[in-house]
């Protein structure tokens, strides 16, 4: 009886180890996938900064965030000149991480006035490359 049972439980571990490494290997697979898609390392960081880009943007052109000096157009457009720059690889990401940091830390929790919205665009439109012929 107790063989019974120990091969009854050697069998179950052998299914779920089973199961276990055909999951990993999915998800390494799929990982694989996705990180060739993006385009390795370097689109990774290029895919990371547009998304993060998309949400701070989401915050700023909210109605309760956005000052009232300051069109949703002009913001959408400044975004996105910045996310174009992005797929075109024309932007300095430490530049566009260092503008995109400075918003987050300082306007956390406070609204940020029109000036300092403007600013925060001017900045945020500055980490295009001139070099490569992007366009503002």
């Amino acid at each position: 009886m107790a063989n019974t049972i120990n091969r009854k439980l050697s069998g179950c571990y052998r299914r779920l180890l089973t199961f276990l490494l055909v999951i990993i290997a999915g998800g390494l697979l799929f990982g694989v996938l996705v990180y060739r898609q993006v385009g390795g390392a370097e689109g990774a960081r290029y895919w990371m900064a547009k998304h993060a880009l998309g949400n701070i943007e989401k915050r700023l052109n909210s109605a309760e965030r956005r000052p009232d000096g300051i069109a949703e157009e002009q913001i959408v457009e400044s975004f996105q000149n910045v996310r174009e720059a992005i797929e075109n690889r024309q932007v300095n990401l430490m530049s566009l991480y260092a503008v995109m940091k400075d918003y987050q830390n300082e306007f956390h929790v406070k609204k940020p006035s029109t000036p300092e919205t403007q600013e925060f665009l001017l900045k945020l439109e500055g980490t295009i490359r001139e070099d490569t012929g992007a366009e503002k």
